[in-house]
């Protein structure tokens, strides 16, 4: 899905890219719209007054946004990477406001895409999820991540990827030096966490990212 926000001019777009959650995955490209994560970026982006194009790829039913195989030759990350090269070669995109964020399963990627491809992104935002998931473990590397400016949002009482669990990754990301603001939600678990993960501070902040 591709939604323009303010287009006063045609020049100098921010662009936006969303890692829809597992269960938007499919083939009809609508689903992701439904999601709670995606209305709340783009009501933000709507109320912002920002120069934006929102990007929001719809993985298929069988795959992985951060997988460790690829069925058709390219793992999906180099796909949405591809999504986004063809994208901003084709329009007037700021190549200095480019950010990535996603959900849950959708975080997955965002950590997947900031490890592949550090330095590309303003800003990232990984939000409820933690970068190592089973045997994912070694396409997700924290020194390469931790060069990109990182939001990171898990709930207080998330049971799946609260701060205990997230800890170790912070004080790594830390002691790298990354630009990162850690974002605890108040009172919410899991599923809480995944359907207010977008806090309008946490927003600002990464939309306040250029890559130099």
């Amino acid at each position: 899905k591709e939604t323009f926000f303010h287009q006063e001019s045609s020049s100098g777009n921010a662009l936006v890219i969303y890692l829809h959650p597992r269960s938007a995955r499919g083939h009809n490209n609508e689903t992701q719209e439904r999601v709670a994560a995606y209305k709340i970026l783009k009501n933000y982006l709507d109320a912002s007054g920002m120069k934006a194009v929102l990007l929001a790829p719809q993985c298929e039913e069988s795959r992985h946004w951060n997988e460790y195989s690829a069925p058709i030759g390219k793992y999906l990350s180099d796909v949405v990477k591809d999504l986004i090269d063809d994208y901003v070669s084709k329009h007037d995109i700021d190549k200095s406001r480019i950010y990535i964020l996603g959900e849950s399963f959708g975080a997955s990627g965002v950590w997947r895409l900031v490890t592949d491809y550090p330095n590309f992104f303003a800003a990232a935002m990984p939000a409820v999820c933690s970068p190592k998931l089973k045997n994912l473990n070694k396409y997700v590397n924290i020194k390469k991540a931790s060069k990109t400016p990182l939001c990171i949002v898990t709930g207080a009482n998330d049971e799946v990827y609260g701060p205990e669990v997230m800890a170790p990754y912070i004080e790594e990301l830390q002691s790298r030096k990354c630009d990162l603001n850690y974002v605890i939600l108040p009172d919410a678990n899991h599923y809480d966490a995944c359907i207010r993960p977008f806090p309008t501070e946490a927003l600002d902040w990464l939309f306040n990212h250029k890559q130099m």
